[in-house]
């Protein structure tokens, strides 16, 4: 998985429980800029931790 791959998916994530509420446009931004700054290995890493909480056992 390329870096910008792994950063698109913890962006779907943690938008994911927030979709249908007011101001999730501007708190998206805020999110995605965020991330995008994050080195490589904390967002595999928060990628890595989401997954299993949201799917376990997989």
């Amino acid at each position: 998985m390329t870096n910008t791959t792994a950063k698109a998916q913890l962006l779907d994530l943690l938008i994911e429980p927030l979709k249908g509420c007011k101001g999730l446009y501007a708190h998206r931004q805020n999110l995605m800029q965020r991330v995008m700054r994050m080195p490589d290995l904390e967002v595999r890493d928060h990628l890595d931790r989401l997954r299993a909480s949201h799917f376990p056992g997989t």
